[in-house]
C-alpha cells in the first residue's frame, strides 16, 4: 500500500512538472502567463522564436527519413536557421483543438524538453544542432537498405524463374496456372491482398493502410506465420499491371512458397513452426530461469567444500537454495506467508565428478557442518527474530524457515565458537550466535511490524547472554563492531 500510494505521489509530480497552463495568443506562447517564445504554425510546421523575435527553429512531425523513406513511425524533426537538424521522439499526443497548441505541447513533453516556465532551453537547443543527432533517420533508411538488398535477391531468384499475373489474378508459371492473387478493398484506399495455391490454400496476405503510402514497410504474413518484410507499392486497377502484387509473388516464390498444390507442405511448415515455437519457449524459459537465478540469492555449483562436525572434509561444487526460482518469476504462490522456507537454506548439495561420474550428497544445516564456497563461509543454525516468531530470511515475510536451521553467512567468529552471521535474505540484518547458545539471534532495530524499541532490543540482548556481569545496554547490537565488542566482553567475562 505505502508503495502504491508513493508511486502515485511520484507519478503526480512528473505530471505536475509538464503540466503548466499554456495559452497562446496572437502568436504569443505563454506558460502560467509568462511570455515564454512565439510561435507561427502553417500547414503543421511550426516556426519558433525568442520573445523579441529571434529565429530558434523551424520543427514538424514526420514520418520521412533523411533519404526519403516513408516508414510506419513518425518523430520530430527540427531545423535551425542555418539549416542544421536533428531528430527526437514524438511525444504522446494532446487532446487539444488547436494545431498550433498541440504542436507547442511536443516542445513541452519533449525529452528533453524544450521550453519551460522559464523560456526556451537554449543551451540544450544549440547542443542538439550541434550533435545533429537522427536516429529514425538511421534506423530506418538502414532498415531501408537492408529491404530492397532482400528484394534484389528476390528479383534475381525470379528472373530465373519467371512468371505472370494476368488481369483474373492468376499467377501462371511455364503457362500453368499454380496460385491466385484476390484483393479486398476498403473505403480510402485501403487494400488487403490474399495470394491462394492451385486448390484454394491461403499462403500469404499483406494489408495496406494507403495506396498513398509508397514504398512504405509493412509484412507479408505467409500461411505459416512467417512475417517477410516488405515496401509497398503503389497500386494499379489492372493486376497485370500492378507492381504491388508482382513484387509480393516474386518474395514467395524466392522465400520458397513455390504455390502449385502447397497442401502437404502447408502441413509440413505449420508442423516445423510448432516445433520452432515449442523451442523458442523452451528457450525463453531458460533464460528467464538463467535470470531468476543470476537475481537470488542461492548458491549454484560454486567450488568449496564441505567440513563435518568430526573434522571430516568434503570437497566439490556447492548448491545452496534459499529462495524459489519459480516464485522469483511469478509462477508460484507468494504472499505473507512463505510455506517453502522450512525447505530453503536447510541443506547443502555437494557434487563431485569422479571415475565412477557425477556424485551428489546433502548434509543438512542441523548437521552442525560447516560450509566454505566463493571465498565465504556458512555455518547452520536456527535464527531467532524476536521471542515469538523465528524469522531469517524473507524481508518482510513471515518466514517460518528458520524455526529449523538454515545456513548462515559467517561475518565474523573469534575462532571460538562465537560468530556474528547474516542470513543471505536478510541482507544488513546481523545475528549474534554465542558458543553456548542453541540459536543465533537478531538484535536489530528491525522489527516484522515497524521498528523494534531499544528497550527491547536491550531485554532481548540480556535474556540472550544470560550473564549478570553484563550490561546489554552498553553495545550496540546494530552494528558489526557493537556485536564484535560483545564478544570479545563475553569470553573474558
Amino acid at each position: 500500500m505505502r508503495k502504491t500510494v508513493l508511486g502515485f505521489i511520484a507519478s503526480f509530480m512528473v505530471l505536475s512538472a509538464h503540466a503548466q497552463n499554456l495559452k497562446i495568443k496572437k502568436g504569443e506562447v505563454l506558460l502560467d502567463g509568462t511570455p515564454v517564445a512565439l510561435v507561427k504554425e502553417a500547414k503543421r510546421v511550426c516556426d519558433l522564436s525568442t520573445p523579441d523575435g529571434k529565429m530558434v527553429f523551424t520543427f514538424f512531425i514526420t514520418n520521412k527519413t533523411k533519404q526519403g523513406v516513408i516508414t510506419p513511425e513518425d518523430w520530430l524533426q527540427f531545423t535551425s536557421p542555418e539549416g542544421a537538424v536533428f531528430e527526437l521522439q514524438n511525444p504522446k499526443d494532446r487532446i487539444v483543438l488547436s494545431t498550433t497548441k498541440y504542436l507547442v505541447y511536443k516542445l513541452l513533453d519533449s525529452k528533453p524538453q524544450l521550453i519551460a516556465v522559464d523560456g526556451i532551453k537554449t543551451s540544450t537547443i544549440d547542443d542538439l544542432f550541434k550533435q545533429g543527432s537522427r536516429p529514425f533517420s538511421a534506423k530506418w533508411d538502414s532498415l531501408y537498405t537492408i529491404v530492397k538488398n532482400m528484394e534484389k535477391t528476390d528479383e534475381e531468384f525470379t528472373a530465373q524463374h519467371p512468371f505472370s499475373i494476368n488481369n483474373n489474378g492468376d499467377i501462371i508459371i511455364n503457362k500453368e496456372m499454380v496460385g491466385k492473387v484476390f484483393v479486398n478493398e476498403h473505403s480510402l484506399g485501403k487494400r488487403d491482398y490474399y495470394v491462394k495455391d492451385r486448390v484454394g490454400n491461403q499462403v500469404a496476405e499483406i494489408k495496406l493502410e494507403s495506396w498513398t503510402r509508397s514504398e512504405n514497410f509493412s509484412n507479408i504474413t505467409t500461411c505459416d506465420n512467417r512475417k517477410l518484410p516488405f515496401l509497398q507499392y503503389f497500386t494499379a486497377s489492372k493486376l497485370s499491371e500492378d507492381e504491388m502484387v508482382r513484387r509480393m509473388v516474386s518474395k514467395l516464390l524466392a522465400n520458397g512458397y513455390a504455390l502449385g498444390d502447397m497442401t502437404e507442405n502447408i502441413k509440413l511448415r505449420l508442423a516445423n513452426k510448432a516445433k520452432a515455437d515449442e523451442q523458442q519457449a523452451a528457450d525463453e524459459e531458460r533464460q528467464l530461469v538463467k535470470e531468476a537465478k543470476d537475481a537470488s540469492v542461492n548458491i549454484y555449483n560454486v567450488p568449496g567444500k564441505v567440513v563435518l562436525a568430526d573434522g571430516t572434509t568434503h570437497e566439490g561444487n556447492i548448491t545452496i537454495i534459499y529462495e524459489s526460482i519459480e516464485k522469483k518469476m511469478g509462477k508460484g504462490i507468494s504472499g505473507i506467508l512463505d510455506l517453502d522456507a522450512p525447505a530453503m537454506g536447510s541443506a547443502v548439495t555437494l557434487t563431485q565428478n569422479g571415475a565412477n561420474g557425477k556424485t551428489e550428497q546433502k548434509f543438512k544445516a542441523a548437521d552442525n557442518v560447516t560450509v566454505y564456497a566463493g571465498g565465504k563461509t556458512y555455518i547452520g543454525t536456527k535464527g531467532s527474530k524476536d521471542g515469538a516468531l523465528r524469522n531469517a530470511g524473507g524481508s518482510g515475510s513471515i518466514n517460518f524457515g528458520t524455526r529449523h536451521p538454515q545456513f548462515f553467512e559467517v561475518l565474523f567468529t573469534d575462532g571460538k565458537g562465537n560468530y556474528i552471521l547474516e542470513h543471505p535474505l536478510d541482507k544488513d540484518e546481523l545475528y549474534l550466535k554465542l558458543k553456548d547458545r542453541k540459536e543465533a539471534i537478531y538484535l536489530g532495530d528491525k522489527a516484522l511490524l515497524g521498528t523494534r524499541s531499544e528497550k527491547k532490543r536491550i531485554k532481548l540482548t540480556a535474556e540472550y547472554l544470560n550473564k549478570s556481569s553484563m550490561d546489554a545496554a552498553k553495545y550496540d547490537t546494530r552494528t558489526k563492531e557493537g556485536l564484535q565488542q560483545l564478544i570479545a566482553d563475553y569470553t573474558e567475562k
